[in-house]
């Protein structure tokens, strides 16, 4: 089976990266790989977290980054600790699905914002505020998954006023901002009075680095900490010294730009091989939306394909709420290693749809 649903990019040379940093770690002090580490992150680590967080004048104080589990992590404890359960989240239409599984199981109500190229619309925000109680947006600003839109920073502002004028909490999901090279400043910068912002080292470096920056209100702390606590009880030393060191050598920003160069390349031969379907996505992501026509549901196309040895995902798990028309595949590029591999499984993609084409 071919998996063009995951998405966790690996270079070569990263196992030989992760073998060396891990005996250099236990040779210095072996007990950091046994331990977890200060509640939140210590002081040397959040300072590198918050180092690397800044960028382009724009400056985030070690004080304002806790370590998370992962983005996943990251995520929950940050609803739980602004208290949205039962409560009402603006999102894009289309939406990321575990945060959808996420708000069900705390039993918030996603209420979906009409956006453009841009993102949300300021406006269709503001309205929803006004006549629907929010509390809180929920954003993927930096390439959004699954649309690999990028969010302008005239956008965000606009966003952060509406949000001010409501008071509403904004959680920016920063999943994928690594794939872009000079990213727009998060929310969490942006707004730091309101913005949530999370950086996971999961996508960027690996899947087996469940680490997260969580950049935060600093009204929010003992509430975050708290759930920290409860949830995970913190993030293992060793994960938080590994992200230290691969920070402070370079090895990190190195790394992002040969995954760049990667996805360029992966999302190259996917349009050659996609050419003539309706196809988007940022330039040097790992993963593309192909819009299907309305006569080809795609929960029928994705099932066809599995059944071709290819998994792909459905528009279905992204619909914010079942009202929310859209029909499409999210393809991912970044989980299968091998490029024949990947070109096999995009050639099934292309030839199914055609196929459902002239049936139709």
């Amino acid at each position: 089976m071919i998996d063009l649903q995951l998405n966790y990019p690996i270079v070569q040379g990263q196992e030989e990266l992760f073998t060396r940093l891990l005996r250099e770690i236990v040779a210095a002090d072996a007990t950091q790989s046994v331990e977890l580490g200060p509640r939140g992150g210590s002081d040397e680590h959040r300072q590198a977290a918050a180092g690397w967080l800044s960028r382009n004048g724009h400056v985030v104080a070690k004080a304002r980054v806790l370590f998370c589990n992962g983005g996943h992590h990251a995520v929950m404890v940050s609803l739980l600790a602004v208290g949205l359960t039962g409560r009402r989240v603006a999102v894009d239409p289309v939406t990321y699905g575990n945060f959808k599984t996420q708000a069900a199981s705390l039993g918030i109500e996603l209420l979906p914002c009409e956006g453009d190229e841009q993102g949300m619309k300021p406006g269709a925000l503001a309205q929803a505020a006004e006549s629907r109680g929010l509390r809180a947006v929920y954003l993927m600003p930096t390439v959004h998954n699954p649309m690999g839109t990028v969010m302008p920073e005239t956008r965000r502002r606009e966003i952060c006023e509406v949000a001010r004028r409501h008071n509403l909490v904004i959680l920016d999901d920063d999943a994928y901002s690594f794939t872009v090279a000079d990213p727009p400043p998060s929310f969490a910068v942006l707004a730091p009075e309101r913005g949530f912002s999370v950086w996971s080292f999961t996508k960027p470096f690996a899947p087996v680095m469940k680490l997260a920056f969580l950049t935060f209100p600093q009204q929010y702390r003992e509430e975050l900490t708290t759930m920290i606590d409860l949830t995970s009880g913190g993030a293992p030393a060793i994960f938080a010294e590994m992200a230290a060191r691969l920070i402070r050598s370079g090895e990190m920003a190195g790394l992002l730009a040969a995954k760049r160069d990667e996805a360029a390349r992966r999302q190259t031969l996917a349009r050659a091989i996609l050419d003539g379907l309706k196809v988007q996505g940022y330039p040097t992501s790992y993963h593309l939306w192909i819009e299907l026509p309305e006569d080809q549901p795609a929960s029928a196309v994705a099932e066809q394909l599995k059944a071709d040895g290819v998994l792909v995902s459905s528009s279905d798990a992204y619909r914010a709420t079942s009202r929310v028309k859209a029909n499409g595949l999210r393809i991912a590029l970044g989980g299968v290693r091998k490029l024949d591999t990947l070109q096999e499984g995009l050639q099934r993609v292309r030839d199914r749809i055609r196929v459902r084409a002239f049936a139709s």
